[in-house]
């Protein structure tokens, strides 16, 4: 509606005319001006947002820190360990069985002679049974990084008993020694060790074992090992025995024994 007094037909925002200022009231807009648009509200934040941001920076450090482990472990947990922690011998073994021995080379005794030649087969399990002492021990031992020597000893009991179980007695200390030019070693067991034996076609055989005792290694004098004596399972040996004396070889080792007494 025009100003009654000057004519003007708009009004300020206060309701002023806008050429006289007569008070004539608010403008009346229409309902799609900008005026009456609902004034923008501010967004919501989400409530999950900042605890899943948490939770994503922790996986990554825990991410980040297995990735760490692994490269600085290097990923082989079946490493050998070193330093005084392990014993530098390298266990050995041969992977076939020995050819049944044909001659009695183990006793000077006539008598043992006739017998181990008569038919190893059949006589070895109860020729072997008794208590038998190493006079000679001789076998090739390998040295971690270093080796593989002949090492020589002797003094330790065998007692083979009849029921099929042997026992093979170091007492306080049987040692080994063995020599890589001006390096000097000495294997040394002490205890006891048994095995389940088995002898078939003149050739021994071993299983089973239950060790009791220690092993110590030295090498110049120095102790490189000292632990519990190892469950290690001998390699099938060719057997010749007598009445008086008795011999084990394999690939790797000879032993010369003579008989202390007939029964375990």
């Amino acid at each position: 509606m025009p100003c009654p007094r000057c004519g003007a037909d708009r009004v300020d925002v206060a309701g002023y005319c806008i050429n006289c200022r007569l008070y004539r009231g608010p403008a009346q807009l229409p309902a799609q001006h900008p005026a009456y648009a609902t004034p923008p509200q501010p967004a919501r934040r989400n409530p999950l947002l900042i605890p899943g941001i948490i939770f994503g920076v922790v996986c990554l450090a825990l991410v980040s820190a297995v990735i760490v482990y692994a490269l600085t472990s290097g990923g082989d947990e079946t490493a050998a360990p070193s330093g005084a922690d392990a014993n530098p011998v390298v266990e050995t073994s041969d992977t076939a069985a020995p050819t049944p021995a044909d001659t009695p080379s183990a006793t000077d005794d006539p008598s043992a002679s006739a017998s181990a030649s008569a038919g190893p087969s059949a006589s070895a399990a109860p020729c072997i049974a008794g208590v038998w002492l190493e006079e000679k021990h001789d076998e090739q031992v390998t040295v971690r990084n270093t080796g593989t020597f002949l090492f020589s000893g002797n003094g330790a009991y065998h007692r083979y008993s009849d029921t099929g179980r042997v026992v093979i007695d170091y007492g306080d200390g049987t040692h080994l020694r063995g020599s890589n030019g001006s390096t000097t070693f000495d294997y040394v067991f002490a205890g006891f060790i048994s095995y389940q034996y088995k002898v078939s076609n003149g050739v021994i055989t071993y299983s089973s074992p239950r060790p009791d005792g220690t092993e110590t290694f030295i090498r110049n004098g120095h102790t490189d090992y000292s632990g519990p004596l190892t469950a290690h399972v001998p390699s099938p040996q060719r057997v010749n025995c007598g009445s008086v004396a008795m011999s084990l070889a394999s690939n790797i080792a000879t032993v010369q024994l003579k008989r202390t007494s007939p029964a375990p």
